[in-house]
């Protein structure tokens, strides 16, 4: 589905990127690994089209060249992102959050089909669908950039940090939610803090470091990699 290749990208005269290449197939969960300010955000954002700066290569998705590309085409084509820090309008109750991530769509019926799939996703939020998003909990903030970023239909999710800064229990329940999004027939790429649980949860990942990409394989591999362990798992 998502086929990147030799991507390079640059922040003025700072290299963010150098010579990215990943494939995403589809129907699954792939992970992408790294400490901070490995790129992997910086990944995400030029796949979307929002990243600053100058970059080359290639990014496809199911054929087409989206590299250069204006976000609205990309999320009209099928692609959607759940950012880093949830960046949700706070003066907007969930319900206005979620459409907004509709904002491109005209299908009346479908918005609402989708709206009301966002709620059996996460029935919190139907309880909170009128309070403002400020007034939220960080995990309940979580699932409303989650679900607003399937408002607009995606056929490929991408997730930047979704656990970062919540509790425990909120940590399984999100992980536990994309895993049955996925079941629900959309692909993810998923960035996680949390390498264990993603790991778990995924067929595939790769470990980037600098802006490069060092290491891939199936997830159930890399969790056995010495490497993997010592730096992203730890011990346990």
């Amino acid at each position: 589905m998502l086929e990147i290749r030799g991507l390079s990208g640059w922040y003025g005269g700072i290299s963010a990127l150098t010579d990215v290449s990943i494939n995403v197939e589809a129907g699954k969960v792939v992970s992408l690994l790294g400490s901070n300010g490995a790129g992997k955000s910086t990944l995400l954002t030029t796949i979307m089209g929002v990243m600053p700066g100058r970059s080359t290569g290639s990014i496809k998705f199911n054929g087409a060249e989206i590299l250069g590309r204006s976000t609205e085409d990309v999320v009209a084509m099928g692609i959607a992102l759940s950012p880093e820090g949830r960046q949700l309008f706070s003066d907007l109750t969930v319900e206005e959050n979620l459409h907004m991530g509709a904002y491109l769509r005209r299908d009346k019926a479908g918005i609402a089909a989708d709206l009301k799939r966002v709620f059996t996703f996460f029935p919190r939020l139907l309880e909170r669908r009128k309070q403002l998003a400020s007034t939220l909990s960080g995990g309940e903030q979580q699932m409303v950039a989650i679900g607003r970023a399937l408002m607009s239909s995606p056929r490929l999710l991408l997730l930047d940090e979704p656990t970062l800064g919540l509790s425990p229990l909120f940590v399984t329940e999100i992980l536990k939610l994309v895993k049955k999004i996925n079941e629900e027939g959309i692909t993810v790429l998923l960035v996680e803090q949390n390498a264990r649980q993603a790991l778990r949860r995924s067929s595939w990942a790769y470990v980037m470091e600098k802006g490069r990409i060092q290491m891939s394989g199936a997830a159930e591999t890399l969790a056995r990699d010495p490497h993997v362990i010592s730096a992203y798992l730890g011990d346990a």
